[in-house]
């Protein structure tokens, strides 16, 4: 699997019909400027496969099917990278829904592919690239 599964539009990731890095990056910068505007809330949610090397095309395939389904229509799943998910929550409820995908993938996959989760959270004066790093630290 490489890069070439992601769409040339910039809208989708061919591979898993998730949103493309592209529109996840847009999609964030809209939520960052309308919580500069209203204070809507909404959180990001990062989940990755951890100790992954390569393969593992079926998992890749059952976290997609497993976002879609456990997230409502006014929220975002796209595929980031290879083995990384971002997920857009509007509004600031995120926890009890991390616990669903933890729970959901465990009981499909089991220990196999083990995942990790960061969070975060939008704050005033702060860019898209800012909150990402922030994120990882």
């Amino acid at each position: 699997m490489n890069s070439s599964n992601f769409s040339h539009d910039g809208i989708h990731d061919t591979f898993t019909n998730l949103a493309a890095p592209n529109y996840f990056y847009e999609e964030l910068n809209r939520l960052i400027a309308r919580y500069e505007r209203s204070r809507t809330q909404f959180r990001i949610l990062n989940i990755a496969f951890i100790d992954i090397k390569s393969g593992h095309e079926s998992e890749i395939l059952e976290m997609a099917a497993l976002l879609r389904s456990v997230l409502r229509g006014e929220d975002l799943a796209a595929r980031l990278g290879e083995y990384e998910f971002g997920l857009l929550i509007n509004g600031s409820e995120y926890e009890s829904l991390a616990q669903r995908i933890e729970e959901n993938w465990f009981n499909s996959v089991g220990a196999k592919v083990r995942l990790s989760f960061k969070y975060g959270e939008p704050e005033d004066g702060i860019s898209a690239l800012l909150l990402l790093n922030k994120m990882d630290e």
